[in-house]
């Protein structure tokens, strides 16, 4: 994911440097470029989320002996007693 989020950032300067020296054409089709591996970099990073949060589920789940292993259950019934 950090990759691609590098990626994007050194691409927009790429094209940011070709509008300066004003080839337009070239400018959009490194922006383009951009645009693509940031999509990529965001896409990555909701699976990472994704998959943290199931972990931080799983491990909450270990230590509460929760049957049903969800955050949101978790926190809903904790403040629910108070």
């Amino acid at each position: 994911m950090q990759t691609y989020g590098v990626a994007t950032l050194l691409l927009s300067i790429v094209s940011m440097f070709f509008i300066f020296i004003d080839y337009q054409a070239i400018a959009k089709t490194v922006f383009g470029i951009s645009l693509v591996t940031f999509s990529i970099s965001i896409f990555l990073s909701l699976i990472e989320i994704r998959l943290s949060t199931k972990a931080i589920e799983l491990e909450l789940s270990d230590m509460e002996g929760l049957e049903d292993p969800s955050v949101m259950e978790y926190l809903r019934k904790k403040f629910d007693r108070e």
